[in-house]
């Protein structure tokens, strides 16, 4: 089976997280012996009307590439495709990121369900309700997150050995408004009181080699955001056995809402974020979270069988 994945977000060396999902997504799908090409349309520094150049360039890949599947990542990788009317005539499949409503909203959504064979939703949705919709999140790389011993990590970061760690996480290199910085600094200022060693760890556009050991350096990982798709932070920190508290965004309650450390908070308000954060920093039971996690289905490799079915069955 040969697969085109077109996508809008790939890791470059500027920027290494960017998308990196995408990526360790079709790798794992090579794993299972599937044939994969990918096409980045990037248009990083030129302008968003540089994506309407990558049209002809779609069109004529598909053309030549004799493709099974044509795998389009994000909305707007769809929408290119769309363009080229490949759609009508190819097995196309598109993945969003975050819920239909925050991604193109739902005339968009209407569009691609109708051109589209498979709709891939991270997050639980109403929009699952219709046929052609199925519930897939990223998996994670279980392997490369694993726990590993704390102060062996904060020792060569170079990090304080007695100071309580709580990390933030943007794969952006200049951060996003939905992911609520503010929130989250708000939620450490109220901490503040009963830990003042307390201090926030913040990755943005981090080298992905580091990313486990900063992970494993933490106490905790601080979801603030107003709204996910299927954080793939959660997943990783839940590898590393290190315990979350979020704000009830994406598919968190699926993934994490019934293990023990972690807790999901309804109100979205630093109070409520501080409330929940305190209760894990608190907890003294060794935090065991990511055989749990994993026996859900999280791993790379359940996901790309999955993904390898889904494009079997159309």
């Amino acid at each position: 089976m040969r697969v085109l994945h077109i996508t809008t977000n790939y890791p470059t060396p500027d920027y290494p997280i960017f998308g990196i999902f995408v990526k360790e997504q079709v790798e794992s799908l090579q794993r299972k012996g599937i044939e994969c090409d990918v096409l980045y349309c990037d248009r990083k520094g030129r302008g968003t009307w540089m994506y309407l150049t990558y049209i002809p360039v779609i069109w004529w890949r598909i053309l030549r590439g004799r493709y099974d599947v044509v795998h389009c990542h994000h909305v707007l990788s769809a929408l290119l495709c769309i363009c080229t009317l490949w759609p009508f005539f190819k097995k196309c499949v598109v993945s969003y990121q975050n819920d239909p409503a925050r991604e193109w909203k739902i005339n968009c959504f209407g569009l691609i369900h109708t051109c589209f064979n498979r709709i891939i939703i991270k997050n639980t949705s109403p929009y699952l309700k219709r046929s052609r919709t199925v519930y897939l999140p990223n998996g994670c790389n279980a392997d490369f997150f694993h726990p590993m011993d704390r102060m062996i990590c904060r020792e060569q970061l170079g990090l304080d050995q007695e100071a309580v760690y709580v990390l933030y996480m943007d794969s952006n290199k200049w951060g996003r408004t939905q992911k609520r910085k503010d929130r989250f600094d708000a939620a450490l200022e109220l901490l503040r009181k009963d830990f003042p060693h307390i201090r926030a760890l913040e990755l943005y556009n981090t080298a992905r080699e580091q990313i486990p050991a900063y992970m494993n350096a933490c106490n905790l990982h601080l979801v603030s955001s107003d709204f996910e798709g299927s954080p793939n932070s959660v997943k990783e920190c839940m590898c590393c056995n290190v315990p979350v508290a979020s704000t009830d965004v994406g598919n968190v309650r699926e993934m994490i809402g019934d293990i023990p450390g972690c807790v999901i908070v309804g109100e979205f308000s630093a109070d409520a974020l501080a409330v929940a954060a305190r209760k894990v920093l608190l907890s003294t039971a060794p935090f065991e979270g990511r055989d749990l996690f994993l026996r859900k289905g999280y791993s790379l490799s359940d996901v790309a069988l999955k993904l390898k079915q889904l494009y079997e069955s159309i």
